[in-house]
């Protein structure tokens, strides 16, 4: 049975995602020279690289909202051919919108460290989704599965920096966006991402349909790239969970 406080989490995944999602929909309206609610400091940026930053912009929101439902069980096990057309999409918003990241981190509003911050966010974001494409391509769901929650990590960032721009203005004292994005180029990530590495290493963790995964002999699993990782992997149990563009 899944443990109860990891499908709690993934149904507070899948609310937040969708919240921020909708919420980042604005962007659409500068399409038509509107601004609802857009900080100074990113309009000047969208006014320097439009088509950079719309291009971020734009499918960022997509990528958020298809990938948190890649990680429904039920999803997975019912509508197999949705779960992988859900999951194709994901990898293309994700491209896009890690290309157009890419291009527009050195115009971050926060100067060179804010820019450095999303830059490596933007290189790591894409290195995960071609490395989880090529894990499918090659027929390794395991690894694919591990690259593709490194991803959603990343992607997820959207939602952990929106949650803490409110405690930086209203408590640690920051005035805007701008002026806090120098943290929040590294802190609205690398967390997500430390999370996942710990969730993924740990020996005897639930995967994220709550069945386990076997350890390694020395008792926990390797990390994606690793030669040897996970060979005793017992696919007829796994095959159903399928990956995010598992040919299956």
């Amino acid at each position: 049975m899944e443990n109860g406080l990891v499908k709690l989490g993934r149904y507070a995944v899948v609310f937040l995602s969708a919240l921020v999602a909708v919420q980042s929909l604005r962007y659409y309206a500068v399409l038509g020279n509107i601004w609802p609610g857009v900080d100074e400091g990113i309009r000047h940026v969208i006014e320097r690289v439009p088509v950079q930053a719309l291009a971020h912009m734009l499918f960022g929101p997509i990528a958020l909202f298809a990938g948190a439902f890649q990680f429904m069980p039920k999803l997975r096990a019912r509508r197999p051919r949705l779960h992988r057309w859900t999951g194709r999409t994901y990898m293309v918003a994700c491209l896009i919108a890690g290309v157009g990241a890419l291009a527009t981190a050195p115009y971050a509003s926060g100067g060179p460290v804010a820019a450095l911050g999303f830059g490596l966010l933007a290189v790591c974001w894409l290195a995960s989704n071609i490395g989880g494409w090529r894990a499918a391509l090659k027929g390794n769901f395991d690894q694919h599965r591990i690259w593709m929650r490194y991803s959603y990590a990343m992607t997820f960032g959207a939602v952990t920096l929106r949650l803490q721009l409110p405690v930086g203005l209203m408590f640690l004292g920051f005035h805007s966006y701008t002026e806090m994005s120098v943290w929040l180029a590294y802190t609205a990530w690398i967390p997500n991402v430390m999370v996942v590495a710990l969730y993924t290493w740990l020996p005897g963790r639930s995967s994220v349909d709550g069945s386990s995964f076997p350890a390694t002999k020395k008792g926990r699993p390797r990390f994606p790239g690793h030669p040897t990782i996970w060979r005793q992997y017992n696919r007829e149990e796994t095959d159903w969970q399928g990956g995010f563009v598992c040919p299956r």
